[in-house]
């Protein structure tokens, strides 16, 4: 019987993931997708099979003799809206599917932070309804919820503010990055998501894996900019201006994300509270920076 099998595993947080189960002398299998060149950097000890989650019919045989899934095969950025339901929502209703049918014992599901936002974006939309998916779908569950992950070589997220900071001759922010995030980093993450899937305290629970320090968005754009060997001074645009220029966007170029969703990283905090993961998982992030 294999201990742990990983949806998306051949990413940046799933090849750390699953070098952090194999520590614990856990067996590993990993979903992911035909050709995908990320397995190629895979422990050699781990078990390999191509699926697509949004093809219930390639999961099978993946699934059989599995103790835990750990759900991470998401999309985080997409230009089509459709796109979130079918992949992030879609896709899991057919793991958990996959999940019952071969009577795994325990499911982790990791979320995102941004299902706490007081307006959803699509990607945050979708991953609220699969939370409700996953609390309802008789397996005992946990749900994790991690930050802005900073990883100097991934992270999608991260890397997409960092390149604006390199291109852009002057640094301007939405509201002047007065927003207020807590960024994790993917060791901090791993070591979390590994604990909530293995300990028997984190069943039933949500937790927030953040990192340890609060910083606003201005100071972590002049923390990524020393660290690039750049002098720009970080400068304020209104909110009211940007999201002017992200509709004109939206119009005048087809595909591209709506305004909601290019400023609600902007707009809403991401701090939250990890007490809870401290407490049950042993949780004591660094900081990222």
């Amino acid at each position: 019987m294999t201990d742990i099998l990983i949806t998306g595993g051949a990413g940046v947080v799933g090849r750390k993931l699953c070098a952090a189960f194999l520590s614990r002398g856990l067996s590993v299998r990993v979903l992911t997708l035909p050709g995908d060149k990320g397995i190629q950097n895979l422990p050699k000890e781990v078990e390999v099979f191509e699926g697509d989650v949004t093809k219930p019919e390639t999961l099978t045989r993946a699934f059989e003799n599995v103790k835990t899934v750990c759900h991470l095969a998401a999309i985080i950025l997409s230009k089509r809206k459709e796109n979130f339901e079918r992949i992030n929502l879609g896709g899991t209703k057919n793991v958990i599917a996959a999940a019952k049918n071969a009577q795994v014992q325990r499911f982790l599901f990791v979320s995102s932070i941004s299902v706490t936002y007081p307006v959803l974006t699509d990607y945050g939309k979708s991953k609220f309804e699969c939370e409700s998916l996953v609390k309802n779908c008789g397996i005992p569950f946990t749900i994790v919820r991690p930050t802005l992950v900073v990883e100097e070589n991934g992270a999608a997220e991260y890397m997409l503010f960092v390149r604006y900071l390199k291109k852009v001759p002057m640094v301007f922010l939405p509201g002047g990055g007065k927003c207020l995030k807590r960024p994790v980093r993917t060791e901090d993450l791993v070591e979390g998501i590994a604990q909530a899937a293995t300990v028997p305290e984190a069943i039933g629970k949500i937790y927030a894996l953040a990192g340890s320090k609060i910083l606003s968005m201005k100071e972590m754009a002049e923390i990524s900019l020393k660290r690039s060997g750049l002098h720009k001074k970080v400068h304020n645009l209104p909110l009211w201006i940007c999201h002017i220029f992200a509709v004109l966007k939206q119009i005048l170029i087809p595909g591209s994300v709506s305004a909601k969703q290019a400023l609600a990283g902007f707009r809403y905090d991401a701090a939250p509270e990890i007490s809870l993961a401290e407490n049950d998982l042993n949780y004591h992030p660094k900081s990222p920076f």
